[in-house]
């Protein structure tokens, strides 16, 4: 629905004329939500009041009174919506404190641990690029119903935003709260130019996906995080003659200027995201034909504790990919007979090389998820 239409509505099977109604009211809608998520303001004796109707089917069947109009009467708004008053605020306007709160309150009962304390969160914050400012709280009837932690970068010459965290407070969940917010927040998004709009979400949580599907995002991949303990066998990884290639160790950011760094991955295997991260590029002559970008953890001694790695990728159409994948997880997990955690984060599922090849290494899944985007239309 566009800004500015007046809408009369129907609800459900009623036949009942125009004149046959009672207590007719008229909205004008002034955010454009969609179907079922009208923040209106309501005219109804000559008062206007601003309410969010919610709704949880929504199935109308409509007498055209007109090009844009639509009736419902007031006893079936009483019968088919829950009224609620809900505000936005954004995170930066609240203390750190009630930012933990909201956070811990939105990740009751998820599928893994996300509980935070405010040294952990303000941690996230910096390392994965967050912005309380550009980031919102949803309040339904002045109490705390859920967020959306928002990221925003140029990748490839676009403006990208990443939802970096979403939850709902387990009393609201399933009236539509999350729509509501998810659909604030793509306007914020509007708001400031964004061209494309990413986030991830755990395969289980599917009412997460169909939500966001709801609002516009499309599953583009899936990821998976792998994890092994122990040695790793160097058979496994042994070549099958010696390599023609050299090996450069150096920062994340030096893979920006490879023509196959894959920019447009999940936001935290990005390297603007790899704080403390390190990269290796391997090269035959002086062509690059293969990255990757990973971190090393270390304990109060110095001792190497685990191994982490976010992107590897060949230089497409290279004949000798395995070769190359053996040769970078070889400088990647080494000492190879050295005990430690090895694992990867939100490495793409499609790299089925790379997969098939960290499977043979005994690697097992931890966790799965869904990489989504959504074009924005900036008109």
């Amino acid at each position: 629905m566009d800004k500015g239409k007046h809408l009369r509505l129907v609800g459900g099977n009623d036949k009942r004329s125009e004149t046959g109604n009672d207590h007719l009211i008229r909205l004008r809608n002034i955010a454009g939500y969609g179907e079922g998520y009208l923040v209106s303001l309501i005219e109804k004796q000559n008062q206007l009041r601003s309410l969010l109707f919610i709704v949880e089917r929504l199935k109308w069947n409509a007498y055209r009174l007109g090009e844009n109009t639509k009736m419902i009467t007031l006893n079936e708004i009483k019968e088919r919506f829950v009224l609620m008053t809900i505000t936005f605020r954004k995170l930066s306007e609240l203390s750190m404190e009630e930012n933990v709160r909201i956070w811990n309150l939105g990740f009751e009962g998820y599928f893994i641990q996300m509980v935070m304390t405010i040294d952990a969160l303000m941690t996230r914050i910096v390392n994965e690029g967050l912005s309380l400012e550009n980031s919102l709280a949803i309040y339904v009837d002045g109490e705390p119903a859920g967020f959306v932690m928002n990221g925003f970068r140029d990748v490839d010459g676009k403006k990208v935003a990443w939802n970096g965290g979403t939850g709902i407070a387990p009393a609201f969940r399933g009236k539509g709260i999350g729509r509501a917010l998810m659909l604030r927040n793509l306007e914020l998004y509007r708001e400031h130019g964004v061209e494309l709009a990413i986030l991830e979400a755990l395969t289980q949580n599917e009412s997460a996906i169909k939500l966001y599907q709801y609002v516009g995002y499309e599953i583009t991949d899936r990821l998976i995080i792998l994890q092994h303990t122990g040695t790793i066998d160097p058979q496994l990884l042994k070549r099958s003659a010696v390599h023609p290639f050299s090996i450069t160790k150096g920062l994340p950011r030096d893979v920006n200027a490879l023509d196959f760094y894959r920019g447009l991955s999940a936001w935290q295997t990005q390297w603007p995201s790899m704080k403390e991260g390190e990269s290796i590029i391997i090269r035959q002559d002086s062509e690059p034909v293969c990255y990757a970008l990973y971190k090393r953890t270390f304990d109060q001694e110095g001792k190497l504790v685990t191994i982490s790695f976010y992107q590897c990728e060949v230089l497409p159409g290279r004949a000798d990919a395995e070769e190359i994948y053996k040769l970078a997880l070889s400088e990647l997990f080494a000492p190879l007979d050295y005990v430690c955690r090895r694992g990867t984060s939100n490495l793409r599922k499609s790299n089925q090389p790379l997969n098939d090849l960290l499977i043979k290494l005994g690697f097992t899944t931890n966790a799965e998820q869904v990489l989504m985007m959504r074009n924005m239309d900036l008109n």
